[in-house]
Order: C-alpha cells, then sequence, then structure tokens
C-alpha cells in the first residue's frame, strides 16, 4: 500500500498543473489509419503522420489547432495491385475547433474536435488513378496527458471525404507530443 502511494505522489508531482501549459503548441504524432466502408473494402488498415499547431488558453474551453496529415493505405480488395504495391494516399490540411471538457488539477485533459479542410487523394507505387483534391470534414475526441515533463496527446476521429462515386471515410487514431 505504501510504494501505491508512494508512486501516485510521484506521479501528481511529475504532472505539474494545468496552468503551466503554454497557449500555443506545436506537436507530431503518429498512428493507425481504420478504413470503413465501401473504401475498407477497397484498402487495408494503415498509417497516419500528423504535424498540429495547437492554440488554447488554460482559462478558455475553446481552442484552435491547424493540422496537416498524411495518411496512407494499400489496396486490399485487388490481389493484384496489393501485389504490386499499390497504395493510395490522403493528404490533409484541416482547420479544427477543440472544446476542453472541464477537469481541474488532473494530468488528463479531455477535449473534443471537429473541423473542416481539404483532402488530396492519390494513389502511389504501381497503382495509378487521377489524383483530385476535395473538402471533408472530421470530428473526434482526445485527451491531452501531462506527467513526467513531457506533454502528449491521444485521440481518435472520424474523418469523411466525398468523392464521386465513392466515399472515403476512416477513423486514424493517433498518439503525439507536443512542444
Amino acid at each position: 500500500m505504501r510504494n501505491v502511494m508512494v508512486l501516485a505522489a510521484a506521479c501528481a508531482i511529475a504532472a505539474g498543473p494545468l496552468a503551466a501549459q503554454r497557449p500555443l503548441a506545436l506537436g507530431v504524432a503518429g498512428g493507425v489509419a481504420m478504413p470503413q466502408g465501401a473504401f475498407g473494402d477497397a484498402v487495408d488498415v494503415g498509417w497516419r503522420g500528423l504535424v498540429t499547431l495547437a492554440l488554447s488558453s488554460p482559462m478558455q474551453p475553446l481552442g484552435l489547432r491547424v493540422d496537416a496529415a498524411h495518411d496512407r493505405f494499400a489496396f486490399g480488395g485487388d490481389a493484384a495491385a496489393a501485389l504490386r504495391g499499390g497504395r493510395q494516399t490522403v493528404t490533409s490540411g484541416t482547420l479544427n475547433v477543440t472544446y476542453r471538457l472541464p477537469m481541474t488539477r488532473s494530468a488528463l485533459s479531455p477535449y473534443l474536435i471537429g473541423g473542416l479542410g481539404a483532402h488530396h487523394l492519390a494513389c502511389a507505387g504501381d497503382a495509378t488513378c487521377d489524383g483530385t483534391t476535395r473538402f471533408g470534414w472530421n470530428a473526434g475526441l482526445g485527451t491531452r496527458l501531462t506527467g513526467l515533463h513531457l506533454r502528449t496527446f491521444v485521440e481518435a476521429r472520424f474523418q469523411a471525404v466525398s468523392v464521386a462515386g465513392r466515399d472515403v471515410r476512416y477513423f486514424p487514431v493517433t498518439f503525439g507530443l507536443l512542444f
């Protein structure tokens, strides 16, 4: 029992107060992207890379984020394309609004996120397709984690882009560091 109390106290000291969070943060993140629906029938689970610039205030629950992301999925529905190394890529730039859920004096800071942006869909590798840029939207939830002098975040979002003849929908789950 004593060891548990010492560990809890050490985590509380390492977490630091939420007021110590800086209003402007640059972040990098990576994770997995899980395709849904008809898009999921055509491609396999992929990966995501993300760079973000976040503006927030400890006194206000609303914040802004500008995200640049790159998602890549191997073709899975067509065995020939998968063998050739064909991939579907989605490169996006989005403007998002965040709403921090109230939790005082906690190392966790959960938030809701949603926004709009431009998404460029293209093929890579040996696959060929016409690249196109369309507007899309995203919505999700996440949490900032502060502890051991690190500022991190974990989030899951639903991404949707409408393209003539097919909709691209997927769930990226990312883990990132804030600087």
